[in-house]
């Protein structure tokens, strides 16, 4: 089995290849570490299901992440509250896609046992080429301890 030092090192020489700057390179890792954490409270934490906070889509349209969309109490013009994890995971989501270059992806999975968080490089269009939306090609971002204890 890898260590996260060496897993981290592949990754970061793997993005400097594919021409990602090692300061978006970093982002990434600290997402993948965070992101990989609110996972594990999601799935493991009663806790954090019971943490609701308003959906952010009442003040944007675009950053509706209710459970129900677009059916249900949005049928009638109403948001239902979210998760407070849910919520701090789509704005960190949201900022990502904002600072990756043109024509790079990301690809999220909400599973905390595998990679939480996926890059798509430009030089992987071809390879995705009549993949399915749900299983492209990708690199798995990899993630730091999170030192969560249950």
């Amino acid at each position: 089995m890898m260590s996260y030092q060496e897993e981290r090192d592949r990754f970061i020489a793997r993005m400097a290849t594919e021409g990602l700057d090692i300061d978006t390179t970093r982002r990434l890792l600290r997402a993948a570490t965070t992101l990989q954490r609110y996972a594990e409270l999601a799935c493991s934490s009663e806790a954090a299901d019971r943490d609701r906070v308003p959906c952010p889509g009442i003040k944007d349209r675009k950053a509706c992440i209710c459970d129900d969309y677009p059916a249900g109490e949005h049928a009638a013009g109403r948001h239902t509250q979210v998760t407070r994890i849910a919520r701090d995971g789509d704005r960190l989501s949201r900022r990502l896609e904002a600072a990756m270059p043109k024509g790079w992806t990301l690809d999220e999975q909400g599973d905390p046992r595998g990679y939480v968080l996926r890059v798509i490089p430009p030089s992987y269009a071809e390879h995705n080429q009549g993949r399915n939306r749900f299983d492209p090609r990708a690199i798995g971002v990899p993630s730091g301890p999170t030192r969560l204890r249950f």
